[in-house]
Order: structure tokens, then C-alpha cells, then sequence
């Protein structure tokens, strides 16, 4: 796949973000009562997904018959924000809280408090998406705030198709 963007896909934008917030809702280490907001977090505590570059268009090829076939990425941050209290062995557990949040979104096997979990499936899109593909990158820590409050961010890409007829 090309490495620089030819267009954007703006209503792909809408579609991809609410499948992956849905998508993160459903990850089996979220805690009782926890959940993955759309850039939104609280003071001291949570969890949020950001878009980070919108949903762009890599290739793109037209038919005889006026079928488009695009290939397509739409990237974003899940960001954890934790407490000022947070300690070395916190710290630690929040990372390998992303790292087994980012294996799970990829469909690696993740294993959370013991137990082994695979993603099934990614979910279907609608008008004529696909998600082909999930990577992510390494978790990171942002630099603490003065309360000590810190966030820490974990960046992923889903790569997917885009057809349609013009």
C-alpha cells in the first residue's frame, strides 16, 4: 500500500469510529461499569478512543463499469489517564493493560487476568466497507501533568476497503 495519502474518506470517518468505540466497549478487561468514551475523559481516571488522522485513502482503482476500489486506513488513540497516585507497579499495569487491549483489537491472543481471549471478528461495516487488517504500535506514557496525573496512549490503524459505484 502506498505510504501517502491520495484522499480522504470523510463518511468513513463516522462509520469506522463507531465501530471500533463499539468494537473497544466489548473488550473483555474493561472493569464493571467501565467503558471506552469518544474522546472524553475524566479529571483523574479513564479510558477514551481519538481519532488521530481521519480516514484516508491509500489506493484507489475504477473500473469498466464504474465500480471504485479504494484501500483504505483510519487511525486512532485509545488514551488511559491515570490517577496522580500512580506508582511504578501502576504504571506497569496500565501498559500491559493496553498491550493486551492492542492484542486483542488485532486478534492475537490476549490474556487477561489469567485467561486467554481472541477476537473473533472484527466488525462488519456498512456501505460497502471492509476491515481487512488491525495493527497497533507500542503503549506509551504521556509526560504527568503537575498533579501527577498521567496519560498514557496506545496507537492503533485499521486498514480496510472502501467500494462503491460513482
Amino acid at each position: 500500500m502506498a505510504d501517502e495519502a491520495i484522499g480522504t474518506d470523510a463518511a468513513g470517518y463516522e462509520v469506522l469510529t463507531e465501530a471500533m468505540l463499539e468494537l473497544a466497549n466489548e473488550f473483555p478487561g474493561l472493569e464493571d461499569g467501565e467503558s471506552v468514551k469518544f474522546e472524553e475523559l475524566g479529571r483523574e481516571s479513564g479510558i477514551a478512543l481519538s481519532g488521530s488522522s481521519g480516514a484516508l485513502v491509500y489506493q484507489e482503482r475504477e473500473d469498466i463499469i464504474g465500480g471504485v476500489h479504494q484501500t483504505c486506513r483510519y487511525a486512532f488513540v485509545l488514551v488511559y489517564r491515570a490517577g496522580a497516585s500512580a506508582r511504578e507497579g501502576q504504571k506497569r499495569a496500565v501498559s500491559e493493560f493496553l498491550d493486551a487491549f492492542g492484542k486483542w483489537l488485532c486478534r492475537e491472543t490476549a490474556v487477561i487476568d489469567g485467561e486467554s481471549y481472541v477476537l473473533s471478528a472484527w466488525p462488519d461495516l456498512s456501505t460497502g466497507r471492509e476491515i481487512k487488517r488491525i495493527t497497533r504500535e507500542n503503549a506509551y506514557g504521556t509526560e504527568p501533568q503537575e498533579s501527577g496525573v498521567q496519560d498514557w496512549v496506545l496507537p492503533v490503524t485499521v486498514e480496510y476497503t472502501n467500494e462503491f459505484s460513482r
